[in-house]
């Protein structure tokens, strides 16, 4: 996982360990999203303590995203958080090619 489950829990204000599965869960989902998304540039040694700080916050502003938008609201899959992901990601990310 690219960020802790401390930091998860903070990033959606949960202190109930009862949702740390729930959280631990979307928390992978998130990091797979973030590692993807920046491909061949992901480091695949990178954890919650050596990956860089726009990756850790990356992943939980995805992580965000995904305890919000739960699938029930799909025409709600928001634009918005993608092209705020890349702007965020920008740097990190393998170029494609054109």
């Amino acid at each position: 996982m690219l960020a802790s489950l401390t930091d998860a829990k903070l990033q959606l204000h949960v202190t109930d360990p009862a949702r740390d599965a729930e959280i631990t869960l979307l928390l992978e989902q998130a990091s797979a999203i973030v590692s993807e998304y920046i491909g061949a540039r992901a480091e695949p040694s990178w954890d919650e303590t050596t990956a860089p700080l726009v990756v850790q916050a990356a992943t939980l502003r995805t992580l965000t995203h995904l305890w919000e938008h739960r699938g029930d609201d799909a025409e709600k899959f928001d634009e918005k958080f993608w092209l705020g992901l890349s702007l965020l990601l920008m740097r990190a990310r393998d170029p494609a090619i054109a």
